[in-house]
């Protein structure tokens, strides 16, 4: 015998409603359904929905009378308590002993709305259904795509001005596809930089929705869906040369946009592309060289920099007067992953002090790295690149170690850039010792 109790189905449509809140609120209105599986009656797609309330037989009955009685008491009073759309059904059972009997059967509810109400989540119900409705009202296109169920915080969680915000931007995007505005620009009110920059991704995400555009086939950044005009990346790049830095009138440390950047056309013989800015701030001077600093994975923008001979431009380049490439990264797998990135760009490029030896000597270095990468292969590495990276990865020193390019041993990394550039580096090394203690 299993009678479930007005108590203990409550509890239950409470705990169901919780969890699947969006998922009806979606599917009521037509959103197609993404790969929730359906686990049971109040997964269904189709509504009304019946819950059985028990099983009982007339043995049952005779060895449980008081449980049983109570048990209907309680549904006889819980039934003035249930919302429209739901209902209570009795059956008459006919038995030899007891006779006829009149028993909760099971309730059948019309409506997730119906249910919300019940589980008192009624007003939040009617929200969210009014939210949903006045977004595919008008944006149709939404109704087809998965980004309402992507983003379902919108229609439940979301304060109303922050909804209400939400579509007066998609209205006035949709009104204004190109306006080559900067995001500071838009004259929308009641919206601000502030506001859009921690909800960018859900803003782009129902903006390609809007337009009837795949997300994952569209492009992924905010700034082109929107059709704003993008600030400029920068590149800080120092000028180790002395003689370029005079053909500059002096400068010798620079930060500015990758276009202008582009345009110097720089006669280097030598770029040393550092992961980490302390690094390159603590470079001494070489002769023809020039170093790129604190990029991370934006090594990327360097395509966009014609005088480094990126390979994308093939013959269009002399290749006699593009420069020799060094890069230096941490010994982490992050620092892995840039360098692949980076020689996806430049297959000439040559890494320093990235090897297993360099890693194995500084033991008494290593740290944590909180958030390793998750690649499993990095396909532009050395195969001795690819053996660090794999051995950080499966932990075979220890648990996510990493090595920082900053704590290794200065006049090593001097000599490690003096056999990279081919130059004689012996009155530097103490320079860059000093430079380093002064960091």
């Amino acid at each position: 015998m299993k009678l479930e109790s007005p108590a203990t189905v409550f509890a239950e449509m409470t705990r169901r409603i919780n969890a699947r809140f969006g998922l009806w609120l979606l599917q009521v209105a037509g959103v197609p359904e993404g790969s929730e599986p359906f686990g049971d009656a109040l997964d269904a797609s189709t509504w009304p929905v019946r819950v059985a309330l028990g099983s009982l037989k007339e043995r049952d009955v005779l060895e449980s009378m008081d449980v049983v009685a109570k048990w209907v008491r309680e549904w006889h009073e819980a039934q003035s308590t249930l919302p429209n759309g739901i209902t209570l059904v009795w059956e008459t059972r006919q038995w030899a002993r007891l006779g006829e009997q009149r028993i909760p059967a099971h309730i059948v509810i019309d409506a997730p709305g119906a249910l919300a109400e019940w589980v008192n989540r009624g007003s939040q119900w009617t929200q969210a259904c009014f939210r949903r409705d006045a977004l595919l009202r008008r944006f149709a296109k939404l109704r087809s795509s998965p980004v309402c169920r992507r983003h379902l915080p919108v229609f439940v969680d979301w304060a109303d001005e922050d909804v209400e915000r939400l579509h007066t931007l998609l209205e006035w995007f949709d009104a204004n596809p190109r306006s080559g505005l900067y995001l500071r620009q838009l004259p929308v009110p009641s919206i601000d930089t502030k506001w859009i920059e921690p909800r960018k991704v859900v803003v782009r995400d129902f903006l390609l929705a809007a337009k009837g555009q795949l997300l994952t086939a569209a492009s992924q950044d905010f700034h082109e869906v929107c059709g704003l005009r993008k600030p400029s990346a920068k590149l800080r790049l120092r000028i180790l040369c002395p003689k370029l830095r005079a053909s500059l009138a002096g400068l010798c440390d620079i930060e500015a946009p990758v276009e202008e950047v582009a345009r110097m056309s720089l006669p280097a013989r030598s770029v040393i592309i550092v992961e980490n800015l302390e690094t390159g701030l603590a470079l001494p001077d070489f002769e023809g060289t020039v170093a790129f600093m604190r990029l991370g994975y934006a090594v990327s923008e360097l395509a966009r920099i014609p005088w480094l001979g990126p390979d994308h431009l093939g013959g269009t380049v002399d290749q006699g007067a593009i420069p020799r490439l060094i890069y230096w990264g941490d010994l982490d797998t992050h620092g892995f992953a840039i360098l692949s990135r980076a020689r996806d760009i430049f297959s000439r490029l040559q890494s320093i002090l990235m090897d297993e030896a360099t890693f194995s000597g500084g033991q008494s270095l290593w740290v944590t790295e909180l958030t390793p990468n998750r690649a499993e292969v990095l396909p532009h590495l050395t195969p001795s690149e690819m053996n660090v990276y794999v051995g950080l990865r499966s932990n075979r020193w220890g648990v996510s170690l990493r090595l920082e390019q900053e704590r290794l041993s200065w006049p090593r990394c001097l000599r490690a850039l003096q056999e990279a550039l081919e130059v004689n580096l012996e009155p530097l090394i103490k320079v860059g010792a000093s430079i380093t203690r002064d960091l």
